[in-house]
């Protein structure tokens, strides 16, 4: 299978791609991650954190579904970085054509959220998700889901904005999003994380949490062992 992990311009995507990459290897799941991005910042932290648990190949190209997807090995779970889809829409559509889940980072403020529902520039990542449909063989969008990022704790943003998501903004007319009942927390370790391994339960927790929502929705096959 293949997810893709999305993002508008904001930050926290390739942090969470690979804290996820960690998860999905300690619940038994063989992991294979592909660096769309083309800061190539996730290939980077593979070489750098010690510990990091799979391969990372480079592919920030908008031939993605025609060169690197048919390579994959598709009995494991290939995670997939994309860049701001803003910035790299070929790059962008081109994963949307093959992937089979989506995950869009989004932090829980109002800039992020205006980044993601009406960017200044660029395409709504919801019409990019949206026509990729006439792309792909099913003749749908892949499934997709918001993944809220850096959520403080006690704090009532992530319900706002999880609330504004899924009822398509305050007057219903914009598009409706589901939305992971996994909240990624604002803390120190996990912002740190890029290039570093993965020793602190802090940016273990939510990952290991993310892995069992997407197992419970369906998407990934149960666990082989525990974490």
């Amino acid at each position: 299978m293949l997810i893709a992990s999305l993002k508008p311009r904001t930050m926290g995507g390739t942090t969470n791609t690979g804290l996820l990459a960690y998860a999905l290897a300690r619940a038994g799941h063989p992991v294979t991650c592909y660096d769309a991005d083309e800061s190539l910042q996730l290939a980077a932290w593979s070489r750098e954190a010690k510990d990091f648990p799979c391969e990372v190949h480079e592919a920030d190209t908008p031939a993605f579904a025609e060169t690197v997807y048919p390579e994959m090995d598709h009995t494991r779970v290939n995670l997939v970085d994309a860049g701001h889809a803003e910035n790299h829409p070929d790059i962008v559509d081109s994963v949307l054509e093959v992937a089979d889940l989506a995950i869009v980072t989004l932090s829980p403020t109002q800039p992020d959220y205006e980044r993601l529902t009406k960017p200044e520039r660029g395409t709504p990542l919801a019409k990019v998700i949206k026509r990729s449909a006439s792309l792909r063989d099913s003749g749908r969008p892949p499934t997709t889901y918001v993944l809220l990022n850096r959520c403080q704790a006690g704090a009532s943003s992530p319900k706002k904005y999880a609330d504004l998501l899924t009822q398509g903004g305050e007057d219903g007319t914009k598009p409706r999003w589901q939305v992971l009942s996994t909240r990624i927390p604002r803390r120190e370790p996990i912002a740190s994380a890029v290039g570093f391994p993965c020793d602190k339960r802090e940016r273990k927790a939510p990952y290991d949490e993310l892995v069992t929502e997407l197992t419970r929705l369906g998407h990934l096959p149960e666990a082989r062992r525990g974490a």
